[in-house]
């Protein structure tokens, strides 16, 4: 019998039936999550961690204030994903006129920014007639110790708030796509456990455990509408193969597969960061996840000691998106070296949803190496350059 291995990616969750948003839109969601269905859960969890101050509305302020640090060609991305907002519009709605003045704005930033940067024929003068010493800057004007006008800031505030809300339309979201993104939010706090800042450890416990509160409830609602287990997608799948998912939820494991591997995590456990122990999550699906958060998580929650290493930390084991992955486990090394020798023992590996997103560069590298494989892949754009390059 040939030995087939499915790897499936966030395109899988985002099937008509089961809609997961993809991580682009997951901050909004998770942000309108604590403000409606998981207000409760939410209460729960500041109780938990002591002195918490984040909150997801005043990130945007620091995410606007970020803006002057970006590379003009980062800057025109984000005209390019509202540009392609204001299209999608008809003329009389007026988020197209909001689209139209926010991709004027993002444009004289980014000439601003352009325009201020020394270009080769004149860095080579400078070096030639005041020496290399005058070698620090490549800028006539440091655009990031700069900081935008009222106006622009008010505009910028005003959208994104809208993506927070239910009242989100595609320019709000076009925006919120980039400046609000949870990837880069949780890679920035994950640092914390690094250079042991106390308040980035504890930003980074309540907006992991928020993106697995929310991930929890949206599951529920999914499952919820499919008793009978006709799950799309995942109820058609053939059994007697092996997994590999880069997802967090656990529909795969409804199905009647020789192995399953979650290469990021998942739901259903949680790790004690003091003695990198991976602990179960008992019957994710149906329990009270405030209980769990009062009960469970509070209890294993330390903060405030004097030294760092004193303190006590649990989160759920959803591994960041980092190009260089950290061992939450020891067993997550374990558990990569079972993908890589699924992947390398196949003899027909099935990708459907999975972008090869350089995030994932560890996960790219296990497919590279196992390139003698036969590979059909399912995915959007799956005949552009980006794939044939990763």
């Amino acid at each position: 019998m040939a030995n087939y291995v499915l790897i499936t990616g966030a395109g899988v969750d985002k099937s008509a039936g089961i809609d997961f948003p993809l991580a682009n839109r997951l901050l909004p969601e998770i942000a309108q999550f604590i403000k409606g269905d998981g207000s409760e859960f939410d209460k729960a969890l500041r109780s938990a961690i002591p002195n918490l101050r984040f909150d997801f509305s005043k990130y945007i302020n620091t995410a606007i204030n970020s803006l002057t640090s970006r590379d003009d060609s980062e800057l025109r991305k984000i005209v390019e994903l509202v540009q392609a907002a204001v299209s999608s519009l008809d003329e009389s709605d007026q988020a197209k006129k909001q689209g139209e003045v926010i991709v004027r704005l993002f444009n004289k930033l980014a000439e601003i920014q352009a325009s201020s940067k020394i270009d080769d024929e004149t860095h080579d003068l400078i070096k030639e007639a005041f020496g290399d010493e005058f070698n620090e800057s490549d800028f006539v004007v440091e655009v990031h110790k700069m900081s935008l006008s009222d106006t622009f800031k008010a505009i910028l505030k005003l959208t994104l708030k809208q993506s927070l809300t239910d009242k989100s339309n595609p320019i709000s979201d076009a925006i919120a796509s980039d400046l609000l993104d949870i990837e880069q939010l949780l890679i920035q706090k994950f640092l914390g456990f690094y250079n042991q800042k106390a308040s980035d450890v504890s930003n980074y416990i309540y907006i992991s455990w928020c993106l697995w509160g929310y991930l929890v409830h949206k599951q529920r609602e999914v499952l919820g509408k499919f008793p009978d287990g006709s799950l799309p997608f995942y109820s058609n799948l053939p059994s007697g193969i092996s997994a590999i998912t880069l997802n967090y939820t656990t529909f795969l494991e409804s199905n009647n597969f020789d192995k399953t591997v979650y290469f990021h995590g998942g739901l259903n456990e949680y790790v004690r960061m003091d003695t990198r122990q991976l602990l179960p999550i008992e019957n994710v699906n149906s329990r009270n996840i405030e209980e769990f958060i009062n009960t469970e998580i509070a209890q294993n929650i330390e903060l405030g000691h004097d030294d760092f290493t004193d303190n006590r930390h649990v989160i759920p084991s959803l591994i960041p998106p980092l190009k260089l992955k950290p061992v939450l486990s020891h067993k997550y090394i374990q558990v990569w070296n079972t993908a890589a020798k699924l992947i390398h023992e196949a003899d027909k590996v099935v990708v459907v949803g999975y972008s090869f997103n350089s995030a994932d560069e560890h996960f790219n590298d296990i497919v590279r190496n196992g390139i003698n494989r036969k590979y059909d892949i399912v995915a959007p754009n799956v005949l552009n350059a980006s794939y044939e390059e990763n």
